[in-house]
This record gives C-alpha cells, structure tokens and sequence, in this order.
C-alpha cells in the first residue's frame, strides 16, 4: 500500500468519525420547542450523513487520487467562486449568486458554456422554490425580487 493511499485511508476514517460524531451531535439536540419546521437538529445530522459517506468513500477507494498539473488552477477556481459567493449573495439574491457559483464550478470541470449556464440556473432556481417556497425559509432575493 503506497504512502498516498495509506494518507487516504486515514483521512476517510477521520472524516467518517467526525461525520458521525456531528450526525451523533445533532440527534442528541435537546431543543424545547421549533421555532422553524425543520428544526436545530437537521443541520449537523444532514452534514454528519453527508461526512460519513464522503469519507467511506475515500476510505474504501480502491487507489490513491492523483493529481495532474492542470487541476490546480481549477482547484483554485474553485475555491475563489466558494470565497466570491457570501459577497454576491445578498447583493445580487440566491438565484443569480448560485447560478454564477454553479457556472464557475462546471467550468472547473470543463462543461460546455450554454449547459453550465442552463444547468445551474435550473438548479439554483429549484433549490430556490424548495427552501425559500417549499419550506418557507426566506433566502435573499435581491434587487430584482428573485
């Protein structure tokens, strides 16, 4: 077992404890009443689900990852989208933040332009309607109300 697969074997495991651990966390919230309808409790249960198969996934990939050189420059594309998106949210609203956010990742990833673009204006628009309409959790709306 290479050293890079050993490293990965290891940070699965860990990230699999802590997963569970926040999932653990979350379920033992003793909350005296909901101010909302879903509640303090489904956050760190739905990160801690979330942790765990992530890192059971890596724990159990059968090979290290590598890393070619390109993929450092959409690591950080990556990276400068996530850092850009809290300053675009409220300014521009949820749909039109995540949508830019959603383009800049599928570029990362080489997606064709028009795809990506409708791609992650469906999907910032779904996610619209069911947290902010579904769930009634307001979610900013930004200068043109969507």
């Amino acid at each position: 077992m290479a050293a890079n697969t050993t490293f990965d074997r290891i940070s699965g495991i860990i990230l699999l404890l802590i997963g569970a651990g926040a999932a653990w966390h979350g379920y033992s919230l003793q909350v005296a009443f909901a101010a909302d309808p879903i509640g303090p409790k489904a956050f760190p249960i739905i990160v801690g689900i979330i942790l765990v198969v992530s890192g059971a996934s890596i724990a159990l990939r059968p090979e290290a990852m590598s890393w070619e050189a390109g993929d450092y420059g959409r690591i950080l594309l990556v990276a400068a989208a996530c850092l850009l998106y809290p300053f675009i949210l409220e300014p521009l609203g949820f749909i039109p933040a995540t949508s830019i956010l959603g383009f800049l990742c599928a570029k990362a990833f080489k997606g064709r332009t028009v795809p990506s673009i409708i791609a992650s204006a469906v999907v910032a628009t779904v996610i619209f309607l069911l947290i902010d309409i579904g769930l009634g959790l307001g979610l900013p709306r930004g200068p043109l109300g969507v």
